[in-house]
């Protein structure tokens, strides 16, 4: 790394000066969520700085780090440090071996990191580089950066260096190597810089489109602006292939089926670049397109007759939301001009109208930016597997845990359309298939139901594909709510015992059969139904049949399993709730709670918009948190913690306590 790096001259490399520009100003967006780093790693360091590494305490120092680490954004994933855990449990003086090793600061740095891996080997355990990054961070933040593997492959192609990656000590040296070299050019936008301020730097810049892509594009105009050079190739292709990412992530485009990066990055002229991006199957016919030139920057939609684009000739006005808005905005017209051109050459060969229902493409990695949840990596695994395989979904957890709300991310997500419903203990196939309803002239015709009109717009009749969402799902008799629709998801053609309009039985069918006509219903394949549950529903939870549950993946959704002011500064973040003054008062109120009775941060955030001007705790208290509780046993016990918080009416709850009792 030294040689590839060292002969990489930072000083005399633009792209370093216009990232470090543009992070500087990007730190103090909305879009920036990392500030809680410096918060859990002073508190780890304090931590370390504390102990003393021993036979005897190294399973409650390493216990303590596993609890401290979060994983979400940098830090080192949840089964690692559990591993490494075990391994401090079984091999106790091993372990301790180990943490002295890598904090002997006498000792050269990567001969410690050699050292401490071949310890842990002769026990049968790897010592990974990101654990490696996150043990010496917790020991010294400003000294030691985190590492992800795929940040550092990602930062070496955007400035040119191609070092290939090897052992665990190899890599976190070379990367250490690379935010060593960072470090001055870093400071000079930063004051006090340190290592975790590079990491961070690093981090931002190869993974928030709302950062890499303004960057890229920022140089790419740099580049148009100097006589083409061979040597910036790869480093073009590498930031066009960014970017090409980027925009294939923009929700609203999920169902466009773009081809891949590989095949669309192109010089033009040799002398600027530009980027076209082809939907499968359809190339030739509508576009979007990227073009940077010295002098301006073009995008927009383009077929082969106009182009309908944004130009823009400073490039200080350029930003990835308006690229994504033009996108956006455009999207609609893209899939009509497509759509027609593909009727045009099907029906010049006889064939069958494509549908105009759309398409969802499984491959686009689920997000949900507005929320905060402690398992985040966790959750978007499962959900992308069991959408991409053909999985149902059902959110199952305590009140407030913000079950709803990730079902809608989830579906805005994939750029689909949803449909919400609340599930009633009335519910039967007339509100969910359909059945007859009186029409003004006195007779009996079809009504579709809740999931039929999912499939087709019942004033229009065409095809679409509404995603549904169904909220407290237990509540329902879900096997005699759901009926025949659980058979077509099973792949079969049901006929219904109603007549359409056009005199003929009301069928539904899955998609793959093409069915069209007035009184066809047809299920997309790509269609899905996400549900949640209320754990706390002891009475209904899970009252289904096998049928219906081998349908469905079950996702569990958790409260955080710590409440401390730093995750609660987390969810801050989220909500949009700034300079928060009681922080400490309502983390103590949710501990408390949480003691006895489970409850989600949704409510929490009742909680904080209530209190933010005022800290009326007592009242918030009555309006949002008692009537979520259900207590028998402990209650008295309960309330005597909740009242024995300086910043509650005491009178004012047990008062009315005693009127409910």
């Amino acid at each position: 790394m030294k040689e590839t790096i060292g002969a990489f001259h930072f000083e005399e490399d633009e792209f370093i000066t216009i990232a470090l520009a543009h992070y500087n100003r990007f730190k103090e967006s909305a879009h920036y969520d990392q500030k809680y780093k410096w918060y859990v790693l002073k508190e780890l360091n304090e931590f370390m700085e504390r102990s003393v590494i021993t036979k005897e305490t190294v399973g409650e120092i390493v216990h303590y780090l596993k609890k401290e680490n979060t994983s979400s954004g940098y830090f080192v994933y949840w089964r690692s440090l559990l591993e490494f855990e075990r391994f401090s449990i079984t091999h106790e003086e091993q372990c301790t071996d180990v943490l002295r090793t890598l904090y002997d600061d006498e000792k050269p740095f990567k001969e410690r990191l050699n050292e401490a891996t071949r310890q842990s080997h002769s026990c049968g355990y790897s010592l990974g580089a990101p654990l490696l990054g996150y043990l010496l961070a917790a020991f010294d933040y400003t000294s030691y950066p985190m590492y992800k593997k795929e940040v550092l492959e990602t930062f070496k192609n955007m400035i040119g260096a191609h070092e290939k990656l090897g052992r665990a000590a190899d890599n976190y040296s070379q990367y250490v190597e690379l935010c060593k070299h960072l470090l001055p050019f870093v400071a000079r936008e930063v004051k006090h810089a340190t290592m975790l301020d590079v990491q961070d730097f690093l981090y931002c810049i190869t993974k928030y489109r709302e950062l890499f892509v303004p960057v890229s594009i920022h140089y790419l105009k740099h580049l148009s602006e100097k006589p083409y050079e061979e040597a910036e190739d790869a480093r073009v292709c590498a930031l066009l292939k960014m970017v090409h990412g980027a925009i294939c992530e923009i929700p609203e485009l999920s169902s466009l089926c773009i081809q891949k990066a590989r095949e669309l990055t192109t010089f033009k002229n040799d002398s600027y670049p530009s980027l076209v991006i082809y939907t499968k199957e359809q190339e030739g016919h509508v576009k979007l397109f990227l073009e940077i030139e010295k002098d301006e920057i073009r995008y927009g939609i383009m077929d082969e007759h106009e182009k309908d684009m944004d130009v823009i000739h400073r490039i200080e006005d350029f930003s990835f939301s308006r690229l994504r808005q033009k996108y956006e905005t455009a999207y609609e017209r893209l899939i009509r001009l497509n759509r027609q051109t593909v009727r045009e050459e099907r029906a010049s060969y006889g064939k069958r109208e494509e549908s105009e229902r759309q398409l969802v493409s499984f491959e686009h990695k689920v997000q949900f930016p507005s929320l905060y949840f402690e398992d985040e990596e966790r959750l978007k695994r499962q959900i992308q597997s069991a959408l991409k395989n053909g999985k149902h979904l059902i959110f199952a957890g305590p009140p407030g845990t913000g079950k709803s709300k990730l079902a809608s991310e989830v579906c805005k997500s994939y750029g689909v359309q949803s449909v919400f419903t609340t599930a009633s203990s009335d519910w039967s196939t007339f509100e969910t298939i359909g059945g007859y309803h009186p029409t003004r002239e006195g007779t009996l015709a079809f009504h579709p139901g809740l999931f039929l009109q999912c499939f087709k717009d019942d004033r229009t009749k065409k095809e679409q594909n509404k995603w549904l969402i169904v909220d407290e799902m237990n509540r329902a008799d879900l096997d005699q709510a759901f009926g025949a629709l659980l058979s077509v998801l099973a792949g079969d053609r049901v006929s219904l015992g109603f007549q359409a309009e056009n005199g003929k039985n009301v069928t539904i069918s899955p998609q793959e059969e093409g069915r069209d006509a007035v009184h066809e219903y047809s299920v997309p394949s790509s269609w899905r139904l996400i549900g949640t549950m209320n754990t706390r529903d002891k009475a209904t939870l899970f009252q289904m049949s096998y049928a219906f549950m081998r349908r469905f993946a079950f996702i569990s959704i958790h409260p955080p399993s710590e409440i401390t002011e730093k995750v609660l500064l987390r969810y801050m973040n989220k909500w949009g709730i700034e300079s928060y003054p009681f922080i400490t008062e309502l983390t103590k109120l949710w501990h408390v709670i949480n003691q006895y009775e489970q409850i989600g941060p949704a409510l929490i955030q009742d909680v904080a918009l209530f209190t933010k001007d005022e800290g009326d705790f007592t009242s918030a208290f009555q309006l949002f948190l008692w009537p979520q509780i259900h207590l028998f046993e402990q209650e008295r016990e309960f309330m005597n913690e909740i009242c024995s918080l300086n910043f509650i009416d005491e009178e004012t709850i047990r008062r009315e306590w005693k009127d409910e009792q």
